[in-house]
């Protein structure tokens, strides 16, 4: 529940769900030089159970009658001799894997592989508020009102907050008539199973002095991802533009006889006229777009490619080193993918029904990546560049330098939202590349004079989910540590090192201030584009001993 609710009857749900596997695999050796692979493995995801029967899902095409209204459309229960998941089980999740190893010279190995990978399945053990509507009830606490001088005085008190009694649950018991005239919080009963297509080449060379280079394309596809919640009440754009202002005509209300007290439409003779185009009015929360809240809906696609270089030298001389660097771009619809921690993005899709106005770069997309990383054995001590002998080889000699170098650009800024737009979730045009002599400064890191308020509230606007052109600040990070191992005979040393993190003591600006006014003045857009946090630390340091005996 929630604080607001004042008095909550919460589902603690007891889940549990079943998962099987098989995988058969072979090697076949076609040459001295060259080995394949091939296997495929068989995924089970069973659908989750709760102990007591508390799950429900939504059947779009049930047919029932409530108070002399027909109506389609409602939750389905699980138990009294239903199966006791909410979920069917996908018994074809089956995914083939090849790869192979080719070595045609001595110093030169090449290597490929490719794979279907399934899950996590959105029908495993999850937040039971997700499909356990009718075992959850919340009780309003009516504390105060106003009296004839306008002055708030206490008409409930704690002695007996609740005079006409705690809201009940009502469990299965109205079957597909729960939570008529309010909204539903559910999933669908057959669903796909997100599924990943994984694929790589490359080729590994060997230089002399313990030099290896690595290059290849690494690649994936996503499938049927989670998309964090849908409502199947909302009107496709094309619906939207054909009905235009009527959308909000008065049309008689027909479901009148189907809406509870409390309800927002109850009592009501007139409502909206999108009430008669929503696929289900019988469930609202009162406005357009919302009534049947379908989570985990599996419509998301992705697209993953990179060139990964890796260079790596082997400990010899006192040093070793390796350093990497990925150019790569992730593309996605899924606009609330699973982590979505990473970037931020203000507003939803445009319409689900559509994902096509959804498809940009990803909010986690990273262009450009390098790391490099160094231990060398610093040339003071015995027998070194600078030769030390005694006391002072104890003090000065056998340290050992690490060092960690990171680069990399920012994440893919949101277009901005909020164009006041009362029938969708409408996003601003785009007219000029907001990049181009973008200041990236901390008091403005882009401005919005490329970005214009769309010229209907009843068409898509113009500009991709995530910008191309601007990002936020990237990453320039180094590290660095120092340590010694000190011998006392036998097996007593005594390890000492000192860390140091952030070394330059660089700031990397968080997340710029993204907008939007429906009047895009100067003074209505102040503070657009401010940056005003950073997203990593100061220079620290650190100190460590450890003894070992």
């Amino acid at each position: 529940g929630y604080e607001y609710d004042n008095f909550t009857k919460d589902v603690f749900g007891a889940q549990a769900n079943p998962y099987y596997a098989a995988y058969f695999q072979d090697t076949w050796k076609i040459a001295k030089n060259l080995t394949v692979d091939a296997g495929v493995r068989w995924d089970i995801f069973g659908g989750r159970t709760e102990r007591h029967d508390r799950l429900e899902y939504f059947d779009p095409t049930v047919p029932f009658t409530f108070n002399g209204v027909n109506l389609t459309g409602g939750e389905q229960f699980v138990g009294n001799g239903k199966s006791r998941s909410p979920f069917t089980t996908n018994m074809l999740d089956f995914g083939p894997r090849l790869s192979m190893a080719w070595q045609p010279t001595n110093n030169l190995v090449v290597r490929a592989g490719s794979g279907i990978y399934y899950g996590p399945s959105s029908q495993m053990v999850a937040n039971s508020s997700l499909d356990s509507d009718g075992y959850f009830a919340a009780t309003f606490w009516n504390a105060t009102a106003y009296n004839a001088d306008g002055n708030t005085v206490p008409i409930n008190f704690l002695t007996n907050p609740f005079p006409t009694g705690v809201t009940q649950t009502t469990g299965s018991s109205l079957g597909p008539a729960t939570n008529l005239g309010n909204e539903l919080a559910t999933e669908l009963h057959s669903q796909r199973t997100p599924t990943t297509y994984d694929f790589n080449i490359g080729a590994e060379y060997q230089f002399p002095h313990g030099i290896v280079l690595s290059a290849g394309y690494v690649g994936s596809k996503g499938h049927f991802l989670p998309l964090s919640g849908v409502d199947l009440n909302q009107l496709s754009l094309s619906t939207i533009g054909q009905y235009k202002a009527a959308l909000n005509n008065p049309i008689p209300n027909k479901w009148e006889a189907v809406y509870p007290v409390g309800s927002p439409f109850y009592g009501q003779a007139t409502v909206p006229q999108y009430m008669a185009l929503e696929p289900y009015p019988q469930f609202t929360c009162g406005a357009i777009n919302c009534g049947v809240e379908a989570y985990a809906y599996p419509a998301g696609d992705s697209e993953y490619d990179s060139l990964q270089v890796k260079l790596e030298k082997h400990l010899s001389n006192h040093l070793s080193t390796l350093a990497t660097f990925t150019w790569g771009k992730l593309l996605t619809d899924d606009f609330a993918p699973p982590l979505s921690f990473v970037g931020y993005l203000g507003g939803t899709a445009q319409d689900w029904r559509n994902l096509n106005l959804e498809h940009s770069l990803s909010q986690q997309d990273i262009k450009y990546g390098f790391t490099w990383q160094t231990s060398y054995d610093l040339p003071f001590g015995h027998d070194r560049w600078m030769n030390l002998n005694g006391w002072k080889n104890q003090a000065f000699g056998g340290w050992t330098l690490n060092t960690i170098v990171f680069l990399s650009t920012g994440v893919p800024i949101g277009a901005p939202s909020g164009t006041g737009d009362p029938f969708f979730s409408q996003r601003v045009d785009q007219v000029c590349d907001a990049g181009k002599g973008a200041p990236h400064t901390a008091a403005q890191w882009f401005n919005y004079t490329c970005f214009a308020e769309p010229a209907s509230q009843f068409i898509a606007g113009t500009s991709s989910r995530l910008l191309s052109d601007v990002r936020t600040n990237g990453a320039h990070d180094l590290d660095a540590s120092i340590f010694k191992n000190f011998s006392f005979g036998g097996k007593r040393v005594l390890r000492l090192e000192v860390s140091a993190y952030n070394v330059t003591n660089s700031v990397q600006y968080g997340y710029p201030n993204v907008f939007w006014n429906p009047n895009p003045t100067p003074a209505n857009m102040s503070g657009f584009g401010q940056v005003t946090s950073d997203v990593n630390t100061p220079r620290q340091f650190q100190f460590a001993s450890r003894f070992t005996f």
